[in-house]
């Protein structure tokens, strides 16, 4: 039996799974280097991602350096990363502080790209590693829709009303006593897993600040989701005709008359031709 023959099944199987991903998507979103998926999980999707298109480079440090130091009534300044990101093995790593009128606690705001998955460490693994203990985890909504810059966006954001992302709150303690406790928003920025072209590489975004060593963080927990929200823009596009600017590709090729239904039928005849290969072919006997 021919290998083709053997598995001809699953190979036609994927090809039909492709074509419909294909005609159900827009070429944009397909081919388009600037669409990217915001997600909570790394290594897979969680299923609460959004595609969108990405307004800067995460793996250009010239794009990182120039990412706003004013956001809204937030003032930023930048830490000395080298030591950090040769550490973390990162490619690009931009750390800033931001404070603001009534807040008197700094907010520290992380973006750090790798090429791939096993580039850095998620909060998760990062923080124990550096001696803290993990007291919370969970996952965080953050209100898009009340953001400052929406209040004048008339429709849909591309984001919808908010953007999901993973919550820890860690803690050190000296003798028994617990001396700092932080609470950390962060959410990935992966490549297109539509693109054929696109990269493994991966993006992290993470806020966080320090809160009581014990009892509420709610106050603190409002502050950086709204810091996160007002930075939204500066990184993403959330108009969603930017994200999706042209039609399917399966209404592109009905709008085109008989051609466009002759190549849908094309599209999807040969993974079929190719699952019923072995029963309609019969097998050559050897003589």
């Amino acid at each position: 039996m021919s290998l083709f023959r053997q598995y001809a099944t699953i190979i036609g199987l994927v090809l039909l799974a492709l074509v419909v991903i294909v005609l159900l998507s827009t070429p944009d979103v397909i081919f388009s280097k600037g669409v990217s998926v915001i997600d909570t999980e790394l290594s897979q999707s969680s299923g609460a991602d959004n595609y969108v298109r990405t307004k800067i480079d995460f793996g250009d440090i010239d794009h990182m350096n120039a990412f706003p130091r004013q956001i809204g009534e937030w003032e930023g300044f930048d830490y000395d990363t080298d030591q950090m990101a040769e550490t973390l093995g990162a490619d690009v790593m931009l750390m800033r502080g931001y404070t603001k009128p009534g807040i008197y606690l700094p907010i520290f705001f992380l973006i750090v790209q790798g090429k791939d998955r096993s580039t850095f460490h998620p909060p998760p693994v990062c923080y124990p590693s550096i001696g803290y203990t993990i007291q919370e985890e969970g996952s965080e909504t953050i209100p898009l829709a009340q953001a400052s810059w929406a209040e004048e966006y008339e429709g849909e954001l591309s984001l919808g009303d908010a953007l999901s992302a993973r919550k820890l709150v860690v803690f050190k303690e000296s003798d028994g006593a617990i001396t700092e406790r932080r609470l950390v928003l962060y959410f990935y920025v992966k490549q297109n897993p539509l693109n054929p072209f696109a990269s493994d590489t991966v993006t992290m975004i993470r806020v966080s600040a320090l809160i009581p060593t014990e009892g509420s963080y709610e106050g603190m927990r409002g502050v950086l989701q709204d810091f996160t929200a007002e930075s939204i823009p500066h990184m993403f596009d959330t108009d969603p005709d930017a994200v999706e600017s042209s039609q399917r590709l399966v209404t592109q090729l009905a709008q085109s008359g008989v051609p466009g239904y002759l190549g849908m039928v094309a599209l999807l005849t040969l993974p079929i031709a190719i699952v019923l290969y072995p029963r309609i072919i019969p097998r050559r006997n050897k003589t």
